[in-house]
């Protein structure tokens, strides 16, 4: 259960990492929480008074000026692909709240936010929203220090590196001695593709034996072993393999260097901060059951 709970609130840290989660919980009409003498996009029942200009009204519903632009910075920091910095735009912004608010109205009147379902949908909603408003809160604040970036990637370096990739060339034969009659032409100044594709009888000897890049670890161990300690330009030793004797020549290596810190700063920097921040939702998960009266009967859980 402990685990279970652990995760569910690192499944929350991950939806309220970063300020736009704020912005996807703001209500679309004018609430009842004043900000500095001007409220939240939101509903006013007639006669109530009305913090703001008034950009529009839907029957016994307004919405404000400044809450509407709130609005629009909330939708714009969903998406870089979100702009409403147009009048035509913001017209159309502005429309589509309308219609809600007009249909949200007409779901009232129908007694829709009387059923059950949607009542449990709010509720469940609410509860979601808090919990992410308090993630926010609890991990706000939290950095990564330029030491703690550099001293990560000192010790985990090797982990950057891009798989290595090597271009091969491959001759496989049914027996030893045709291998070593062929091992000792090629010592001696044979074309490695020619001989391929005139001996060899795995199915890349058309190509003479080219193999491409591969990975060693997509091979097979003997493969892999006699390949791992070749440079570009030499050729193995004879070893055994699945489908014969084989000899192989590496042609080319590409990656397995490691990239500078440069390259991969904010990719440490994002993976310290959700760590950090992972932590201190721990912390706090630990503490609220550890303050907690807790009754759980799992026997019921079939």
């Amino acid at each position: 259960m402990r685990k279970k709970f652990f995760l569910f609130f690192s499944a929350l840290l991950l939806l309220a990492g970063c300020e736009q989660i704020k912005g996807m919980f703001q209500p679309t009409l004018a609430s009842s929480k004043p900000k500095a003498a001007v409220s939240s996009v939101g509903s006013q029942e007639t006669g109530a008074t009305v913090q703001g200009t008034v950009l529009a009204k839907i029957n016994n519903a307004v919405i404000t000026l400044e809450s509407f632009d709130e609005k629009v910075k909330a939708m714009e920091s969903l998406s870089p692909d979100i702009k409403i910095n147009t009048p035509d735009a913001k017209k159309g912004y502005l429309n589509d709240l309308v219609m809600q608010e007009l249909i949200v109205q007409e779901s009232k009147a129908r007694g829709i936010d009387k059923l059950k379902d949607i009542k449990d949908a709010v509720e469940e909603f609410k509860k979601g929203a808090m919990v992410r408003q308090i993630v926010l809160d609890e991990t706000k604040g939290i950095t990564v220090q330029p030491a703690e970036i550099e001293a990560f990637y000192n010790q985990y370096k090797k982990e950057f590196a891009a798989p290595e990739e090597i271009r091969v060339r491959e001759i496989v034969v049914s027996s030893e001695a045709i291998a070593k009659e062929i091992l000792i032409s090629l010592l001696q100044g044979a074309d490695f593709a020619s001989v391929a594709k005139e001996r060899s009888i795995s199915p890349t000897a058309s190509k003479g034996g080219d193999l491409g890049l591969i990975k060693l670890s997509d091979k097979f161990e003997n493969f892999g072993k006699a390949v791992a300690v070749l440079d570009a330009g030499q050729i193995s030793p004879i070893f055994k393999g699945p489908e014969g004797f084989y000899i192989v020549k590496v042609e080319e290596k590409k990656g397995g260097s490691v990239p500078p810190l440069a390259e991969v700063y904010d990719q440490i920097k994002n993976g310290l901060l959700q760590q950090k921040q992972t932590e201190r939702i721990k912390d706090l998960s630990d503490r609220l059951k550890r303050d907690a009266k807790i009754e759980i009967k799992e026997d019921l859980l079939r």
